[in-house]
Parts: structure tokens; C-alpha cells; sequence
């Protein structure tokens, strides 16, 4: 029976313990998701896409590497990138133009864009799926002295850890919807952002 006791007054010290660096990574998270706020509505304003004007240069760079013109082919790609990963790619496949092997070249930097891609959705992703968690331990590791609070009629001990318990929770599910919310927008634009890359690796082809 004492060891027990003992297991149990382990796991309830333990817990206790974890309280504090779970509120210290929530307000974290939460620092995060405001930041993450303000970045996402800075790319949304910045973000412009012309099909037409994409397919203009390309087409146009088209004809000037079929007259080995390099430099005017390099000057009608700059033109019709538009958004940050697209201008980066367009930049980096100028600098292939002039292999023999474009294609083998080109195909490994739509590769690499695509691995640059999901890391820059990664946090994001992480904390969509931590920060609930989070919020549920947050949550969950209250209530034991809540509980004890309430059979030893201290209202103001049960109080407390309430308030703990419910302001975790919140503070978990607002920043993993923030980040969920990010993740879908983003994942979008940038599964445009990548179709864009292909074209333009198909018709320099």
C-alpha cells in the first residue's frame, strides 16, 4: 500500500510539475501565432498572379533560347515572375538555361522547390497539431488539485486551478486553429506557386 502511495504521489508531483512549462509553451505558441498573423496578411498583400503574363514570357523565353539569345531569354523570365517562391525558382532556372542537360537540372530544382516548400509549411503543421495537446494537458493536469481543493472545501484553491485548466484550453485551441488556418491558405498558394514552376519548366523544355 506504501509503495503505492508512493507511485501515485509521483505521478501527481510530476504532473504538477509539467503545469509550468506547458502555460510557458502555450504563451509561446501564442506569441507565435500573432506573429504568423501579421506575416500571412503581409504575403496575402504582396501575393499577384498574371497567367497571361506568365505565359507571355515564357513563350517569349522560349523563342529567344531556341536563337541561343541567353541574356534576352533571362530578361522575359524575370518579367513574368510574380510571387517570392516563383521569382526565387525563375532566378535559379536562368541559371540552368545554359546546361546541356536542362531537363535532368530543372526537374531536380522542382524536387528541391517542393522540399522548400513543405518546410515552410512544417511549423505551422507542428503547432496546428501540438497546441491542442497542449491545451488538453493544460487542461487535464489542474483538475487533480481542483479536485483535492473541493473535498478539503478551499473554494479558492479550486478556483484557481479552474480558471488555469479553462484559460489553457483556450490559448490551445485558438493557436492550432490559427496555424490549421495558415496551413490551408498557404498550402494552396503554394501548390499554385509550384504548378506555375512547372509550366515554366514544360514550355522551356
Amino acid at each position: 500500500m506504501d509503495a503505492y502511495s508512493g507511485l501515485i504521489g509521483a505521478m501527481f508531483l510530476i504532473s504538477n510539475v509539467l503545469i509550468y512549462p506547458v502555460i510557458i509553451i502555450l504563451l509561446g505558441l501564442v506569441a507565435w501565432a500573432i506573429i504568423s498573423v501579421g506575416q500571412f496578411l503581409s504575403e496575402y498583400a504582396s501575393r499577384s498572379r498574371d497567367i497571361r503574363k506568365l505565359k507571355a514570357g515564357c513563350r517569349a523565353a522560349k523563342e529567344h533560347l531556341d536563337g541561343q539569345d541567353y541574356n534576352k531569354a533571362a530578361h522575359a523570365l524575370k518579367a513574368c515572375g510574380s510571387n517570392d517562391f516563383l521569382r526565387e525558382f525563375i532566378l535559379d532556372i536562368i541559371e540552368t538555361l545554359k546546361e546541356s542537360k536542362f531537363s535532368v537540372e530543372a526537374e531536380k530544382l522542382l524536387q528541391d522547390y517542393e522540399l522548400k516548400i513543405a518546410k515552410e509549411l512544417e511549423h505551422a503543421r507542428l503547432i496546428a497539431r501540438v497546441a491542442p495537446m497542449l491545451g488538453l494537458m493544460g487542461t487535464l493536469i489542474p483538475l487533480g488539485p481542483a479536485l483535492m481543493g473541493l473535498t478539503s472545501g478551499d473554494i479558492q484553491q479550486l478556483a484557481t486551478n479552474l480558471v488555469v485548466a479553462f484559460s489553457t484550453t483556450v490559448l490551445g485551441l485558438l493557436t492550432g486553429g490559427i496555424a490549421y488556418a495558415i496551413v490551408l491558405v498557404k498550402k494552396r498558394w503554394y501548390t499554385q506557386d509550384l504548378s506555375d514552376m512547372e509550366y515554366v519548366v514544360e514550355v522551356l523544355k
